[in-house]
């Protein structure tokens, strides 16, 4: 077919120009998109320790003879029961999908539980609960923890870890999320 003159269509100049705006708002926008998912990420991360610390204190209460409970799957429900029926191995206190949280993220981040050390004698007197992110300004920035004084702390993430890594002496020697 003919062109005629009379047939409209964009430029080559005009298409590279919305291009190259498109780019530009992209490159503006995709960071701050990727902030908001990582300021969601570690939000959830420390509600989630919280919660954590939270059910210690009352699977403590519940279970003295036990004092703190030494793993994530003795604070959780049970998923695939319609009704948690709580005990000393599964108190109901927390969901179900946390303690699978040591292996597969949860909202970004793998989730840790350590009572006392290695060998120690009932009742568990200290603990130290972890969330940490495996990839650095993807998934979070922080790491996070507490111990039995409940207070959040938490550290910039230098190198990926896991939850099992953040000891009770180092969790302590970190600074109180304000």
């Amino acid at each position: 077919m003919a062109m005629n003159g009379t047939e409209k269509g964009a430029s080559l100049v005009e298409v590279i120009l919305v291009v190259a705006v498109a780019m530009a708002l992209a490159a503006v926008v995709v960071p701050k998109l990727l902030d908001s998912r990582i300021a969601a990420n570690e939000a959830a991360a420390v509600a989630n320790v919280n919660v954590i610390t939270t059910a210690q204190e009352s699977y403590r209460s519940a279970y003295p003879k036990l004092g703190y409970a030494d793993s994530l799957v003795r604070l959780a429900t049970i998923c695939d029961q319609a009704k948690c029926e709580a005990s000393a191995e599964h108190a109901c206190l927390i969901d179900c999908t946390l303690p699978r949280a040591r292996t597969t993220t949860k909202d970004g981040y793998y989730y840790g539980l350590s009572a006392d050390g290695e060998g120690a004698t009932l009742p568990h007197k200290t603990y130290v609960a972890a969330a940490t992110t495996p990839t650095r300004r993807k998934t979070g920035d922080h790491n996070f923890c507490a111990v039995e004084d409940g207070k959040i702390r938490y550290e910039a993430v230098t190198t990926s870890k896991l939850p099992d890594s953040i000891t009770r002496p180092a969790c302590s020697a970190l600074p109180v999320l304000p």
